[in-house]
């Protein structure tokens, strides 16, 4: 592990000391309690979406190929792939990280709605790779679809220790991200 990621995890470590549960009413009026979540299962979580593959090019004076990492669609993907990061971070923290204090709804009103929105084009969401006749996939799907708003996701960064520079920062900090090009500013259009 480098300095800056054992930097890293020592200021997320000191921020997380004598952190509480914290319990009451997310802002979409569910009641939850927020818990900390492991940096380790945060990391992983990021760490499982790939970076794209860098395009190559044929340099015909050299007769060889070289990549090209500032073509355009290379540039989207590594876009997509921070935001991916970012998406995957926040389902984990929200997956480990609320407990919903009054447990699922009785009714599956809420699915029922969800499952309206995405007929009716309101939402792009495909349901299908959750299994909802499992309680934990049903119940994730509740607390990310209905449950955990945007301003809930800043809390539960904080009762993990974590702040968006840190998730940035561990999105970077992958194996492969350097090698490939990833860690450079793409450049302007």
């Amino acid at each position: 592990m480098s300095n800056s990621k054992n930097t890293a995890a020592v200021r997320t470590a000191k921020r997380r000391r004598g952190r509480k549960k914290q319990s009451g009413v997310l802002s979409t009026g569910i009641k939850a309690r927020l818990l900390p979540v492991s940096i380790s299962v945060i990391n992983e979580a990021q760490a499982a979406v790939p970076n794209p593959e860098v395009p190559q090019w044929h340099n015909e004076a050299k007769d060889t190929w070289e990549d090209n990492p500032n073509h355009p669609d290379y540039i989207r993907a590594l876009a997509q792939v921070e935001t991916d990061r970012n998406v995957a971070a926040i389902d984990a923290m929200v997956l480990f990280g609320v407990e919903l204090t009054d447990g699922m709804p009785e009714d599956d009103y809420w699915l029922r709605k969800l499952r309206l929105a995405i007929r009716r084009n309101l939402l792009q969401l495909d349901l299908s790779e959750y299994d909802l006749e499992d309680e934990l996939d049903r119940e994730f799907v509740f607390k990310k679809y209905v449950a955990v708003a945007a301003p809930d996701t800043r809390e539960l960064m904080e009762a993990s220790g974590i702040n968006e520079e840190d998730i940035a920062e561990a999105s970077r900090s992958f194996p492969d991200n350097e090698e490939r090009g990833a860690d450079r500013t793409p450049p302007a259009e």
